[in-house]
């Protein structure tokens, strides 16, 4: 069942200005092609919400592919990327079109990159990308590759093909690093790779680090690898600094070792190297909160940062006061997602309340609705918040926000008569809208309630 604070934001974007795609039959195209321009939206909500009116709308992939390459072969670096992200944000629904546009030849490059984002979750698209690196051609099948070296269990009945590409030396480094990622090497596969492993270079590093993957009971091999990969972070090359940061990673090296040279890295200028340190430190969890917290401070990965700290949920707590900084900056991307990700932190994130109810008062749009959602994802912990909400909720025009406060006031303090009270009036204004959404975000908010005995 749909839970009701994803009712609550689905009635935000849907009410929103900045949104205004209708749900389009068969015979509405052109809202097809809207929805589609709309991923490459400045605004990450919209993005994430025209994937999955596109994916709801399933238009197919004659009309879908020309689109989606025309975008992602834009000129603009920041376009391709946020539609990539867009797309991938989307997880297991968008994996049917992906596999569709395996099939397309301009089309496949970017989905294979879009596929690696998902990663294990993309699993159904492995039959595909084995076809690839059989038959792709050129750079398509490295990348081909790498997304399967993603989905490590899915990729394992694959094996026999990925090996075949140590035969290749244009393939011959992604195909170690996917059979180190799968983890389980043939005796022959493994003499192979130590002799590797025995040169220079990068393919003896990824060499000897997939043979630590492979037999992690071997400490001895793992410590050799480990050394050889902290060496590798002083790599004037940045692919070698980042297989050498991810391979720590993935043999549990100390995060010690690690933060040095992730910190210079952040403060680069190039956006590869900075782009790398951030993935490492996502897959690093709650130990690379540290750092994550740092980079909040470079505006140029400042979105990202808080991406990545949004996913680690209640973990994320260490970084709540510099999140709450940030819900006064000028750039309202970054304000609106240091919100959202501090309502993800929950009750951990109770230091943040004083600012998120000025948000809630003073903001508009996106960051007041929100700030709402934060503010009742925190809990009893916000009681201080209750005037704000009480305020808003009370004058607000807009229904949608009305009920995020009505939310809120409840799981701040549903119990109290004198709160249920407050609310009602406007829980039972949305029971009787013409808002399908809001009908149901009612509904399950006077359930709620009854539930508590009062």
């Amino acid at each position: 069942m749909i839970r009701l604070t994803t009712l609550l934001a689905l009635a935000v974007l849907t009410s929103a200005s900045w949104l205004s795609f209708a749900v389009a039959d068969e015979a509405d195209k052109p809202s097809v092609d809207a929805l589609v321009q709309a991923t490459a939206n400045e605004d990450p909500t919209v993005r994430r919400e025209a994937i999955a009116k596109l994916i709801e709308l399933q238009p197919g992939p004659d009309v879908t592919i020309p689109l989606f390459t025309k975008l992602l072969e834009d000129a603009d670096p920041a376009v391709r990327l946020r539609v990539m992200n867009a797309i991938a944000d989307a997880g297991p629904a968008a994996v049917p079109g992906l596999i569709e546009a395996l099939k397309n030849d301009k089309a496949a490059f970017w989905a294979c990159l879009i596929l690696r984002e998902i990663g294990p979750q993309a699993a159904d698209a492995a039959p595909a990308l084995a076809g690839l690196v059989e038959n792709g051609q050129g750079e398509i099948r490295r990348e081909a590759l790498l997304a399967l070296a993603s989905m490590p269990q899915a990729a394992e009945k694959f094996t026999p093909v990925i090996t075949k590409c140590l035969d290749d030396q244009t393939l011959e480094i992604p195909a170690t690093y996917a059979l180190g990622r799968i983890g389980k090497l043939s005796n022959e596969t493994a003499e192979r790779l130590q002799a590797n492993a025995r040169g220079e270079g990068l393919l003896s590093l990824v060499s000897l680090w997939a043979l630590a993957r492979a037999n992690p009971e071997d400490k001895e091999l793992n410590q050799k690898a480990i050394q050889r990969l902290a060496a590798g972070l002083n790599s004037k090359y940045p692919l070698a600094r980042a297989m050498a940061s991810q391979g720590l990673v993935s043999l549990k090296a100390p995060p010690e070792l690690l933060k040095t040279a992730l910190k210079n890295d952040l403060s680069m200028a190039e956006v590869p190297v900075v782009r790398n340190a951030l993935n490492v430190l996502a897959s690093m969890g709650p130990d690379g909160i540290e750092l994550l917290t740092e980079a909040m401070k470079h505006p140029s990965v400042q979105h990202d940062a808080i991406l990545i700290i949004g996913d680690l949920g209640p973990h994320g707590a260490p970084a709540t006061a510099a999140l709450a900084e940030l819900i006064e900056s000028d750039n309202l991307l970054v304000a609106n997602e240091a919100v959202v990700t501090l309502g993800k932190i929950g009750p951990g994130a109770k230091s943040a309340v004083p600012k998120l109810a000025k948000a809630l008062e003073e903001g508009q749009g996106a960051i007041a609705h929100n700030s709402a959602l934060a503010l009742g994802r925190i809990g009893a912990d916000a009681k201080a918040a209750e005037p704000a909400l009480m305020k808003v909720m009370q004058s607000a025009q807009d229904p949608s926000l009305q009920m995020l406060c009505a939310w809120a006031l409840v799981h701040i303090d549903g119990d109290s008569e004198a709160t249920q009270q407050k609310v009602a009036p406007v829980i039972a204004a949305a029971a009787k809208s013409d808002n399908p959404v809001l009908q149901k975000a009612a509904s399950e908010l006077q359930a709620k309630m009854k539930g508590s005995g009062k």
